[in-house]
């Protein structure tokens, strides 16, 4: 696995529509993606936006709580002895790493767990977004699925720093082995992890047993965002989930992008859906795919509801100027 050269043909094939401009501006750390840097990749800058960091008494805090709710043997059981990145926000108790970020999805996985079904191994999780891959870490190592990871070349250069020190023994597929930009059955039967940028695609025959975003949708084009649901609804087996949690509304790409207006198709049957885990602005939904038409579209009625207190009014001014940027943004 040559991580800088699937990198570099990445950057070489960007297609700039998927990079919004709420993360154009983290263009100037491009010269920071080296081997070198990769070693410290969460205390140099590489991770900014990618990566929470806390003070040590909320560290604390988040941790208590977590425990609190899951149970101190869960927690336990969903961290890591390893501190991949060198990150500096994080503590240690008992050999193991306690990281304010990566606690947060420990809880979300419990709810996951609880609320989705992933048989193991064989099965196949597609996460979008998912950063330097710390979700993806802890889903394989509890479950021991096949991950596919969809993201932006500076996020994909870390996750696979991040994801092949936590599993020196997996195979991983990037793009830099990969002949045309199609995954094929093939790709996902022959390796464990798979990371490639948003223009790649999967085959015809490729379903996906659990598809996840986690607070990146949010920080999309309108456009980008129509494409990855259609994508999802295309590539999701019947029976298989989508884990969605994001913002009821976020404006850093130059328009609104509010969670009830997700491009969701009638076909899916909610299994959960509530606000998020000490983020009551942002929103947790977990839907199945079915054969038929489901309860999504209830259930988005009700999130828009839930939603307003978190949905300031726009000026006059600001109306007009999300009208002419999402109209830029909506047909890619």
């Amino acid at each position: 696995m040559n991580i800088i050269r699937a990198f570099k043909k990445s950057i070489g094939e960007y297609e700039s529509i998927q990079k919004s401009s709420h993360w154009k501006k983290y263009d100037r750390r491009r010269h920071l993606y080296t081997l070198a840097n990769l070693e410290n990749f969460r205390n140099n800058q590489l991770s900014e936006g990618l990566d929470d960091t806390f003070p040590v008494q909320t560290q604390q805090d988040i941790y208590d709580q977590l425990i609190a709710e899951v149970g101190e043997r869960y927690v336990r059981e969903n961290l890591t002895d390893k501190n991949i990145g060198n990150g500096q926000h994080c503590f240690v108790k008992e050999g193991l790493v306690i990281d304010g970020g990566q606690n947060y999805i420990i809880r979300w996985l419990y709810d996951l767990e609880k609320f989705a079904f992933i048989e193991g191994k064989g099965s196949l999780v597609c996460e979008i977004g998912g950063g330097y891959g710390a979700m993806a870490q802890k889903i394989r190592t509890r479950f021991g699925c096949k991950i596919l990871l969809i993201d932006l070349p500076e996020a994909n250069i870390l996750s696979s720093h991040y994801l092949s020190k936590h599993f020196p023994e997996a195979k991983f597929l990037l793009v830099d082995e990969i002949e045309g930009r199609v995954i094929t059955k093939e790709h996902i039967q022959q390796y464990d992890f798979v990371i490639v940028p948003p223009w790649y695609t999967l085959a015809d025959d490729v379903l996906v047993d659990m598809f996840i975003n986690t607070r990146s949708m949010m920080e999309m084009n309108i456009g980008v965002i129509k494409r990855y649901f259609d994508f999802i609804q295309r590539h999701t087996k019947v029976d298989g989930f989508f884990f969605n949690l994001n913002r009821y509304q976020k404006r850093s790409v130059g328009y609104p992008i509010q969670f009830a207006k997700y491009p969701y198709d009638e076909k899916w049957d909610v299994a959960l859906s509530k606000p998020a885990w000490r983020q009551d602005d942002h929103h947790l939904l977990v839907t199945r795919r079915t054969s038929q038409n489901g309860t999504i579209t209830e259930e988005m009625r009700r999130i828009a509801q839930v939603g307003t207190q978190f949905i300031p009014r726009p000026t006059v001014v600001q109306r007009a100027r999300d009208v002419v940027n999402r109209f830029r943004h909506q047909y890619l």
